[in-house]
């Protein structure tokens, strides 16, 4: 069988944690699906058809994230179980709310968090003590804006990338708040996932790859915690580092490969015509450079993110 398991108040730079960068850390490439539902909660297939739908797909991890409650079934042989669950919060005298999806979370009371339904603050880090990676789900979708995500303080990660959310109405990307609070000296990570309810084809089209040394819950969550994984729809990433300044990137074959930065500091390299395609890119960063994190955009328009180099 399978393993079971305010921009005022913003942090001196850099104070927070840089992300381990996974290309130079040992171990083996894991992909994973991190928002799943099932028949727990709003899903239309069986946790356990859920798992096996995935494993069929080639992921070796999946987090089962039903509403409210931490959904526990048993892997097929081959795929690494984590628990998870999402919650959700309201901000008062505003359209906009949150949805926490919290990854690694064991058997809770579901009546402490749902309490703080109106306290999103104060719900983010009460589940940030419950487990190692707390997700703000579809910012875009959600209507967040980059002052309520800040609001949060380090609730650590954002979704990038919804696909869900992109397949219901074309609200899944969430890049402009991810660099606008990258800019503003917050230190956040970013995934994509499916958030998949089984009701439209929303499963197989995001995923996050994580190098782990190896497939226990325990190893899988230390290396999400410290951001040691890429993220994608498509492409492969084969490289990404900074050496005096200069950042490269090795990927699979790209139309485009983004370099981005606080604002217009970052680059733009596209292949040279068609049918021709991008493998490398470099770029020396200025000086005002706070961060640098990378995105690749493949042929068919699929695309990969780097979580983020932060600079001194």
């Amino acid at each position: 069988m399978g393993s079971v398991p305010s921009f005022k108040t913003m942090n001196p730079w850099p104070a927070q944690p840089q992300a381990t960068n996974p290309f130079l850390t040992r171990g083996e490439w894991l992909k994973a699906a991190l928002h799943v539902h099932t028949t727990a909660s709003d899903g239309k297939v069986s946790p356990r058809e859920a798992l096996e739908a995935y494993r069929r797909l080639g992921y070796d991890v999946v987090a089962l994230t039903d509403h409210d409650r931490v959904t526990l079934a048993d892997p097929p042989e081959g795929l690494t179980l984590l628990t998870g669950a999402e919650w959700a919060a309201a901000v008062p005298d505003s359209p906009a709310g949150f949805h926490f999806v919290t990854i690694g979370i064991g058997p809770v009371e579901a009546a402490p968090i749902a309490a703080l339904h109106n306290r999103p603050a104060k719900m983010a880090a009460l589940l940030r003590t419950l487990c190692p990676l707390v997700i703000v789900a579809h910012p875009y979708w959600s209507a967040l804006t980059t002052e309520l995500l800040a609001s949060l303080g380090p609730a650590g990660a954002l979704e990038v990338y919804n696909h869900g959310c992109e397949l219901e109405d074309a609200l899944g990307y969430s890049h402009y708040a991810w660099d606008q609070l990258l800019a503003r000296g917050h230190h956040w990570l970013g995934l994509a996932v499916d958030d998949s309810h089984w009701s439209t084809p929303d499963h197989g089209g995001a995923w996050v790859m994580i190098k782990s040394p190896d497939r226990s819950p325990a190893s899988i969550l230390a290396a999400l915690a410290s951001g040691c994984f890429y993220s994608s729809t498509g492409p492969a990433i084969e490289s990404f580092c900074l050496s005096n300044r200069t950042v490269t990137l090795r990927c699979s074959a790209a139309a485009s490969i983004l370099f981005r930065c606080n604002g217009s500091l970052g680059t733009g390299l596209h292949r040279p015509g068609p049918g021709e395609s991008l493998t490398f890119a470099e770029h020396l960063l200025p000086a005002r450079a706070r961060f640098v994190r990378a995105e690749v955009t493949d042929s068919a328009g699929g695309k990969a993110w780097t979580n983020p180099i932060y600079l001194a």
